[in-house]
């Protein structure tokens, strides 16, 4: 690949992108990206603004899931305060293994990827499940691209 970043998460926007199972084995978990963009000012990127990746490999070293948490509906009072009847799953282990596995199968699109705490990082997204929240953990992770789409989305 003609780009790569170790470990740098922060170096993109993973907003409205798209990921998809390629693998997930003996804890390496290999995704391909779609729609995500680099941020200008890193050395991976040399255009001048946040850039869109036409497509990404992500490798994830040591890939734990730590929790996955299904969304819930929410409805608003009479005052317009949101609240949800719905109970609170979150699953762990092997059934967090499995839901997340099979949500990602089909490609989720990311709402956000960040660090939740210390070295606990999160996604919000969509797939089969209107809305998930999953908590992970991970060594490494290497991103790497040949080539770019365009201008970043919100850079238009």
């Amino acid at each position: 690949m003609k780009y790569v970043s170790i470990n740098r998460l922060s170096d993109f926007e993973f907003h409205d992108s798209k990921l998809t199972l390629v693998s997930f084995e003996d804890q390496c978990l290999i995704l391909n990206a779609t729609y995500l963009n680099v941020h200008k000012g890193i050395e991976q990127n040399p255009h001048k603004v946040d850039m869109e990746i036409a497509l990404a490999s992500l490798t994830f070293e040591d890939f734990v899931i730590w929790s996955y948490e299904p969304g819930r509906s929410w409805k608003r009072d009479e005052k317009g305060q949101y609240y949800t009847d719905e109970p609170q799953i979150i699953l762990s282990g092997k059934e967090a293994n499995d839901r997340f596995i099979t949500q990602i199968r089909n490609g989720i699109r990311v709402f956000d990827l960040g660090v939740k705490e210390g070295s606990i990082y999160f996604i919000d997204g969509i797939a089969e499940d209107p809305f998930f929240t999953l908590c992970f953990m991970f060594r490494n992770v290497s991103i790497e691209w040949d080539d770019f789409k365009g201008r970043a989305w919100y850079n238009q």
